[in-house]
């Protein structure tokens, strides 16, 4: 076995692509991580989970964020820099995650994954509007082909759009969007702080709000939760939060960009499967052919763009 990994290790591409792989899976898995939660303890709400994953998560994110800064040289940091930390921290880590979180109560992981993929299409038309020169009629097909798959996915008749369906599927758009407008505003600070500075930073306000969110509504009973709710909340902080940032990065590095982004284009699949697996989920005919057509709208999104 050691052999295989030094194996493995010695071949970057080989290398970049397990660690790109893994984080997939790692992403994958935190809807039906959620979704175990709920069954679990079904008078959790979205803010106690998410709450309780930041507590676990951040004393590793200190961690990575020490270690980074002694192994190189941080830029000079300003009080500009702060408010932004704060500001994309809260709506990156924050709200994006309890509109997802919130999302997961009412519909399966496999519909929150489809609908959840798109917001790399989202950032693109955000994008639009700042840089319009950026779109082509490739990106366009893409686009086109991303939302055809949406409208299919919608249109089965096994998907009963019930008050609760609507109101997931609503509050998970949401977070697509948030993530997306989230992903565009960051680009300026990722690159002069690096990816693993900033996450930090922001990491470090979104969980200073979340607390604050948390204890207003529940004090601290929310801590009040069984053995296996904790284990699931550790395995979603270390496997699906800290893990994937540390392997794409290291991926990316190894692989290119482009190569990362058409991997973790498998993460609905892998979604939908573990759901299968774990939650006995099952889709029907049209939902299976309009998630493939969102995976293939984004997978193509993702390729021009890197070409670019």
């Amino acid at each position: 076995m050691t052999t295989v990994i030094q194996s493995i290790r010695s071949n970057h591409i080989m290398f970049g692509f397990a660690c790109v792989l893994l984080a997939t899976i790692g992403l994958s898995a935190k809807a039906i991580l959620i979704k175990l939660i709920y069954i679990e303890a079904p008078d959790i709400d979205a803010i106690s989970i998410l709450a309780l994953r930041f507590i676990v998560a951040f004393p590793f994110f200190m961690l990575l964020l020490a270690f980074d800064r002694k192994r190189k040289s941080p830029p000079p940091f300003t009080k500009r820099h702060f408010g932004s930390f704060i500001l994309l921290g809260m709506v990156g880590f924050y709200l994006s995650a309890i509109l997802d979180f919130s999302a997961l109560a009412y519909i399966t992981a496999s519909l929150e994954r489809l609908i959840l993929f798109l917001y790399p299409t989202f950032v693109v038309l955000i994008s639009f509007f700042i840089r319009p020169e950026e779109i082509n009629r490739h990106v366009i097909a893409a686009l086109v082909t991303s939302y055809i798959g949406v409208a299919i996915v919608f249109s089965d008749q096994s998907l009963v759009m019930t008050d609760d369906i609507t109101k997931g599927v609503l509050l998970v758009f949401g977070a697509a969007i948030v993530f997306a407008t989230y992903t565009v505003a960051s680009v300026k600070q990722i690159k002069y702080h690096g990816s693993i500075q900033f996450t930090g930073y922001a990491m470090i306000a979104a969980t200073t709000m979340t607390l604050i969110h948390a204890v207003s509504i529940h004090g601290t009973s929310f801590f009040n939760q069984s053995f296996y709710v904790y284990g699931l909340i550790l395995l979603m902080a270390l496997f699906s939060t800290v893990m994937p940032l540390i392997l794409i990065a290291e991926g990316v590095k190894r692989m290119g960009a482009s190569s990362a982004s058409i991997i973790s284009t498998l993460g609905p699949v892998m979604t939908i499967s573990l759901a299968y697996l774990l939650l006995d989920e099952t889709i029907g005919f049209a939902q299976a052919f309009g998630g493939l057509m969102i995976i293939l709208g984004v997978f193509f999104v993702a390729r021009v763009k890197n070409k670019e």
